[in-house]
């Protein structure tokens, strides 16, 4: 079964700990938001489906003066589920670029070397692009709106500051164990 993007990242995110919904979307919004940020409402939905396939446990906790609430664990199944999706490296996923950093994001949830395969795929996009981008750069014409021209530009720069960017990550993940924190 092949799940969407969204139910990939609340896995690796109830990969670490027991959460209840409300608990998962202030994660998401501290840790994968830049990358993947999911309404609570797409939370709330998922991890009943999640629950139904087997790749998590769900129990309800009461509460003093509030509304009982419901707290999600991920199941083996679930854990052998998301190394799968980490596994699978795509040279341009559908979900877009973001997937590459939500996978290197739950990387620890992976054998080491997937990290780097995930991080080689896209850092072969990234060059395409630049590519791509520095071609049309050298077949402007003098009269090209300036506005075209700074668009273009951005593409460019945004293309080497990633890859500077992939360069350094390649670094630390070569040099730093699996799981191990820090700088």
């Amino acid at each position: 079964m092949s799940l969407t993007t969204t139910e990939y990242a609340v896995l690796g995110l109830l990969g670490s700990a027991e959460r209840s919904g409300y608990d998962l979307a202030r994660v998401a919004a501290r840790s994968t938001g830049y990358m993947w940020a999911p309404s609570r409402s797409q939370i709330y939905k998922v991890l009943p489906r999640l629950v139904e396939w087997g790749y998590a446990t769900g129990r309800e906790v009461e509460q003093r003066g509030r509304p009982d609430k419901a707290l999600y664990r991920m199941t083996p199944a679930g854990r052998k589920a998301l190394r799968a999706w980490l596994d699978d490296v795509e040279d341009e996923p559908s979900g877009g670029t973001g997937v590459f950093l939500l996978k290197l994001f739950f990387g620890s949830a992976a054998r080491p070397e997937v990290a780097l395969r995930q991080l080689a795929a896209y850092r072969a996009l990234i060059e395409g692009r630049l590519q791509e981008f520095e071609e049309i750069e050298r077949g402007l014409s003098p009269d090209e709106p300036v506005h075209s021209l700074i668009a273009l530009r951005h593409g460019i720069a945004r293309a080497r500051a990633t890859l500077t960017w992939a360069d350094e990550a390649q670094r630390a993940l070569e040099r730093r164990p699996a799981g191990v924190r820090g700088r």
